[in-house]
């Protein structure tokens, strides 16, 4: 049955609550990067201009890594787009649905990187000897991930998709490789949400 959304109304239980989140993700995200900065760990927002053709290559290598890893692995795990797609279906309109795309694109990756690439990474566990930077932060990254009681093979995928994006930030030491990764990797796993958004607003 076809779901017909009122035009950009703004009258949404669940949009009104989803746009709050959304101011509050901002505030977050602002505070995260203020402490950051202030603890000496500002490179993470810079990149050198001499290495952004680089960086700009090995990303685009990373996100076709990462989505094909997505691709084979998606049957055998839970998928986060399941939750996604419940709470796209009761938005009720078309300003509540892109308030939930804006945080499912830009400020939960956004907030993802800056506490698991940034925070975690970086203040804690820098220069680890054992690789925990890599794997700790990697395994804290996985667990919000899930609905219901993981697997260790869904802990084990979701970990590994955090050392991709991890190991990407320790290599380049700045946020913005791993976070644009992981926000077109976002946008790839709800394309199909997206394009039938995009129809009914456009079409």
């Amino acid at each position: 049955m076809a779901i017909f959304f009122p035009d950009w109304q703004f009258s949404s239980q669940i949009g009104n609550f989803v746009w709050i989140q959304n101011l509050l993700s901002l505030l977050f995200s602002g505070v995260m990067i203020w402490i950051l900065v202030k603890t000496g760990h500002g490179y993470l927002f810079r990149i050198p201009r001499k290495k952004w053709l680089w960086y700009s290559i090995l990303t685009v290598l990373v996100l076709v890594l990462q989505i094909s890893f997505n691709v084979q692995t998606a049957k055998h795990v839970q998928s986060t787009a399941e939750g996604w797609a419940v709470l796209i279906g009761y938005s009720g309109t078309n300003f509540a649905e892109l308030g939930i795309y804006i945080t499912l694109f830009f400020l939960t990756p956004l907030m993802e990187e800056l506490i698991y690439r940034g925070l975690l990474q970086h203040a804690f566990f820098k220069h680890s000897r054992f690789g925990l930077d890599l794997l700790l932060p990697s395994i804290l990254f996985a667990l919000p991930h899930f609905s219901s009681l993981p697997s260790l093979l869904d802990i084990f995928v979701f970990a590994t998709s955090g050392i991709i994006f991890a190991s990407l930030t320790r290599y380049t030491k700045s946020i913005y490789p791993s976070y644009a990764v992981h926000l077109i990797n976002n946008i790839f796993a709800t394309l199909p949400f997206l394009l039938t958004f995009l129809q009914r607003v456009f079409g």
